[in-house]
């Protein structure tokens, strides 16, 4: 279950890297992509509801699509100037 939650908000500021979750029977570890750190380990069936409060947890920023009109957002920003589209996966600078 990949997200773009950034590994620097959640117990190492100076990685790039972005959390996501690995399912393992009964457990899911959220690990992260750059360096394979598992930051946390919760039950499978809590999997979902941990990454939206992590999510909650952090700046959001919202930026409506010009192409398509989706609304994208994207948590641990306050500001952006560039995102891709997560609908129709087109770059857009602001």
């Amino acid at each position: 279950m990949p997200t773009i939650l950034p590994h620097s908000s959640f117990r190492d500021p100076e990685c790039c890297g972005c959390l996501y979750g690995i399912v393992g029977g009964d457990r899911a570890a959220i690990v992260c992509n750059e360096c394979n750190v598992v930051v946390r380990r919760v039950p499978t069936a809590e999997l979902e509801k941990t990454f939206t409060e992590m999510e909650l947890s952090l700046d959001v920023a919202t930026e409506k699509c010009p192409y398509c009109g989706s609304v994208n957002i994207l948590p641990g920003f306050s500001k952006v100037i560039a995102f891709t589209c997560r609908t129709c996966q087109k770059a857009v600078r602001l």
